[in-house]
């Protein structure tokens, strides 16, 4: 008896051990590189990325691929866009280049009622400041986002706002849905 508990006790202590090991692995291969407090791009094979992509497609998550594809390309390997992927709100031909990662919003919302609702956007590449104003930015955030736009061109995906001084992590989650380039 005594034997065989000895037995059980050494099997579980092995187990744990081992998917500890297997855990910090793991964890080691899905952790991006981190620069100045902001995520870079991983290099996995010469020349190759992990880019991540998240919202309207069907396999959102982290997919590795060459930064000379395009953003087409990396919707494909995520299993396409849903039915409520807004087409405004992305350029399936920008390149993935530096960027690491992508965001499709939905064209509408399910409120608290039943009944889906199309969700009113605004053209980042046109909007004035009151415009910018009514879907979340501040004044400060939206007259540089119109001195930036002016300066650098057109925006090609909506994660470029983040370039914007005064415009960070939570104010992107705050508009992401209300934005579109075209």
């Amino acid at each position: 008896m005594l034997k065989t508990i000895i037995i059980g006790l050494v099997i579980t202590v092995v187990t744990i051990i081992a998917f500890s090991v297997i855990s910090k692995s793991s964890a080691a291969n899905n952790d991006s590189n981190v620069l100045n407090g902001e995520t870079t791009q991983e290099v996995i094979e010469e020349g190759d990325v992990r880019v991540n992509i998240s919202g309207e497609v069907n396999h959102p998550g982290d997919y590795t691929i060459s930064p000379e594809e395009t953003l087409g390309t990396l919707i494909a390997m995520a299993g396409g866009v849903t039915s409520k992927a807004d087409s405004k709100a992305y350029n399936s031909s920008i390149y993935i280049g530096s960027y690491v990662s992508f965001y499709i919003p939905p064209v509408s919302e399910v409120p608290d009622i039943c009944v889906e609702e199309t969700i009113a956007k605004v053209n980042i590449n046109l909007a004035n400041e009151t415009e910018l104003k009514e879907v979340g930015f501040n004044s400060s955030q939206a007259s540089n986002l119109i001195s930036y736009r002016e300066e650098n061109g057109d925006f090609q995906v909506l994660e470029e706002i983040l370039n914007v001084k005064g415009i960070g992590e939570a104010t992107f989650n705050k508009v992401k849905n209300k934005i579109c380039l075209f």
